[in-house]
């Protein structure tokens, strides 16, 4: 499979399910929490699934700092009610902050700050706000084994904190809620060439047993990469190859904002794990109302529920779905 090869480009050879022992590191944490000023595209995205109660939400805060300007995104999913509230903002350069020194990054409308054992998170939406303190427990999860991946057509440095004990409150609509669970923390900075991309599924997988999932299929302009990289609970990781998302994707809707035909229900199959797992969007319409000069609109962030198989045994779980790109037609 071509993710294989694009692997063996940084971390040398790749056995179907692959451990990363040995793999060098390219992330140096804590200092690279921080902003890198000299690569084009960086971002800090935070997902999570809290609960106050018998009240369940799920929530996402994304900061992004590239040519195009700084950018906001922030949700938060009211499973309960079946609502989805957001906003996408951007600022002039001189309304943000980015310490090149420690996780410091100030915008408007959200920011990210202090160390990784206490991490406070902050996003203001149009009915609702995110105020939460983030403490990272147990290893890092580096995606590819390395923390550098082939990225269309260039590179980017990536990794993922997966294990995030929250607490904090959420307001909806006037209501403020104590809540607590867990958080999931993706930084992505390098450089690379959008007109590469046609689109991606991307989750991250929080699964009963202790496992984490980051699960990966980016089709390209030539290629299609799917693969997840697994972080055991007890920390060490395997890279494994999957069967493409699209395959096995069902439950289409289409956004009467963006004409987009995104998915809602997935099968994520892992063979070399025996994983057969089904991720399902516990909200129809999660899309952001994102438009980009000269590439598709909308981006699809779902809360979602997780059932199945995994490694023989039955399984359930949650988990935050990303798809961008250009789903305006059911794919095969």
């Amino acid at each position: 499979m071509r993710i294989l090869v694009a692997l063996c480009l940084i971390a040398g050879p790749v056995s179907p399910a692959s451990a990363d022992r040995g793999f060098p590191k390219f992330v140096t944490l804590p200092a690279d929490q921080a902003n890198h000023p000299s690569w084009p595209i960086e971002w800090w995205y935070v997902v999570g699934h809290v609960q106050a109660g018998d009240r369940r939400f799920g929530y996402e805060v994304t900061i992004n700092r590239s040519s195009a300007g700084p950018e906001v995104h922030a949700a938060i999913t009211d499973e309960k009610n079946g609502e989805h509230h957001f906003t996408v903002e951007r600022f002039p350069p001189d309304q943000v902050s980015f310490s090149d020194s420690e996780l410091d990054v100030r915008t408007p409308q959200a920011s990210l700050t202090g160390p990784m054992e206490a991490m406070t998170l902050k996003a203001t939406l149009p009915d609702g706000r995110i105020e939460l303190v983030l403490r990272h427990s147990g290893p890092a999860l580096y995606p590819g084994g390395t923390g550098l991946i082939p990225f269309a057509g260039g590179q980017s440095y990536y990794y993922s904190l997966p294990r995030l004990e929250t607490t904090g409150r959420l307001t909806v609509k006037g209501a403020t809620h104590a809540v607590r669970g867990e958080s999931w923390l993706d930084r992505q900075w390098g450089s690379w060439k959008w007109s590469r991309i046609k689109r991606w599924s991307w989750m991250a997988v929080h699964l009963g047993n202790g496992d984490r999932l980051n699960v990966w299929d980016l089709v390209g302009t030539g290629d299609e990469q799917a693969y997840a990289t697994i972080q055991h609970r007890d920390g060490h990781q395997t890279i494994a190859p999957m069967i493409p998302l699209a395959k096995n994707a069902t439950r289409h809707w289409r956004s009467p904002v963006t004409g987009q035909n995104y998915p809602t229900r997935w099968k994520v199959k892992i063979p070399a794990l025996r994983a057969d797992l089904t991720v399902r969007s516990l909200v129809t319409d999660q899309e952001l109302d994102i438009r980009y000069p000269g590439q598709p609109s909308g981006l699809y962030e779902a809360d979602s529920a997780v059932t199945g198989s995994y490694a023989g045994r039955k399984v359930t779980g949650k988990a935050y779905v990303e798809l961008y790109g250009d789903w305006s037609a059911r794919q095969p």
